[in-house]
């Protein structure tokens, strides 16, 4: 097999990985073949095996690859504010700014849809030496701790992001309002950040 130039191999594989992530999200992972990909690319079956051994390979790789391009570059978005309530805006605010990006949403449909059918997708993501769940609950830690017991604080992000991803999947891949009156991203943002910073001052009294 001709040895490719790094620079090559890294552009081609990553073209791979964004028609799979593209077939994955809107055909589905189960549903998607090797022969589908290779067809998208415009290349022989054959072909991907240079790249990655196996669908399950692919799919490990692409959950590397978008985590370490979106969710641990945030981390240091999250960690540069001062208060509960900066970092909770910031937090939505550039959590709903990425979601407008074609590429996000596909991989949010695959993460929080498909793996629901797919263990094996939540099963990488777990795998995955980018995913820092960790750092992530140290961005609501700096501001609860003291305030809050770990398994609260750990209830909170939950719930927190928990909203922000039902509203996101609402507003950003159906086209729907959970609510009867319409109001933009900046007042639901406001509103929920608002509900939540307030229920930990009420609980601190």
């Amino acid at each position: 097999m001709k040895v490719l130039d790094p620079a090559v191999f890294k552009i081609r594989k990553e073209t791979i990985l964004q028609h799979a992530r593209h077939l994955f999200a809107n055909k589905g992972y189960a549903e998607t073949s090797m022969d589908d990909i290779a067809q998208a690319c415009h290349v022989q079956k054959a072909s991907l095996y240079h790249y990655f051994a196996s669908k399950h390979e692919l799919l490990q790789q692409l959950v590397d690859w978008e985590v370490s391009e979106w969710w641990a570059e945030r981390l240091k978005d999250y960690e540069s504010t001062h208060d509960l309530r900066e970092t909770l805006i910031r937090v939505g605010t550039l959590f709903l700014k990425d979601m407008n990006d074609t590429r996000r949403q596909e991989f949010f449909k695959i993460i929080h849809f498909e793996s629901h059918k797919n263990p094996a997708i939540l099963k990488a993501l777990k795998e995955s030496p980018t995913h820092n769940r960790e750092g992530f609950y140290a961005v609501f830690a700096r501001h609860l701790e003291g305030k809050l017991p770990q398994v609260k604080i750990a209830m909170f992000m939950t719930q927190f992001m928990g909203g922000l991803i039902h509203y996101a999947a609402l507003s950003r891949l159906r086209g729907e309002n959970m609510c009867y009156e319409k109001f933009e991203d900046e007042s639901y943002i406001e509103q929920m950040v608002d509900i939540f910073v307030k229920g930990i001052s009420v609980g601190n009294h």
